[in-house]
């Protein structure tokens, strides 16, 4: 098993669990659009991809109507503080403190707005064990390869071979395969939930926990 030096990690349904709060800001922004409403099953599936993609494709939206709609919900998710309605999962400080022990760089390298990981992480006490934290700029210009070479840009670790990411779902595998390091599959999270879903990604394993995380780095 290679050693990776940087382990570059989503938030969304691999950091952190924020179904609640996304689920709260993304009915309230319904209502006030004027949307149906959708099931807890079908809110899932806004957890971790671009929030204007998946309004845009669960409402037949165009792209401005897509943005108006996610508009909303950034500005509802933020104001009413439903950002910080999230949680760790289970045994993943404990992960990151062992990686950070073992002298890996770690990174979080989000699609979400970079503010709001920040937020995040200062709120819960662990942005001081993270050597870069990036998500997307405010247009949503940069793509989840983009955010991971910036990630590595502030490690000072050139080789893309020594990096592996770690996420819940195919915009994270694409994105490090476009970006050229290893990816991790987690099954915990939104995005897969069996070995066959993350063993259709060029994956070099499935970690079914936190703490699992650790065998692959």
């Amino acid at each position: 098993m290679k050693q990776y030096k940087a382990a570059l990690i989503d938030m969304d349904g691999t950091l952190f669990n924020t179904a609640k709060g996304i689920t709260k800001a993304v009915r309230e922004a319904c209502d006030e659009y004027g949307l149906k409403q959708l099931s807890d099953s079908e809110i899932e599936e806004f957890i971790g991809p671009p929030i204007q993609i998946t309004f845009g494709k669960k409402y037949d939206l165009n792209e401005e109507e897509a943005n108006k709609v996610a508009n909303i919900f950034r500005r509802i998710y933020k104001e009413k503080e439903y950002v910080l309605e999230c949680e760790l999962y289970p045994d993943m400080r404990e992960t990151l403190l062992k990686l950070k022990e073992n002298g890996v760089k770690l990174c979080i390298a989000s699609l979400k707005k970079e503010e709001m990981v920040k937020k995040i992480c200062v709120h819960f006490g662990i942005a001081e064990l993270f050597d870069s934290l990036h998500g997307t700029d405010p247009l949503d210009k940069l793509s989840k390869s983009d955010i991971i070479r910036i990630c590595m840009d502030d490690t000072g670790i050139t080789d893309m071979q020594d990096a592996v990411m770690i996420g819940d779902s195919k915009y994270d595998a694409i994105g490090a395969e476009e970006a050229g390091c290893a990816f991790l599959g987690v099954t915990y999270g939104f995005g897969f939930h069996t070995d066959r879903d993350v063993n259709e990604y060029n994956a070099v394993g499935a970690a079914h926990s936190a703490a699992e995380i650790i065998k692959f780095i």
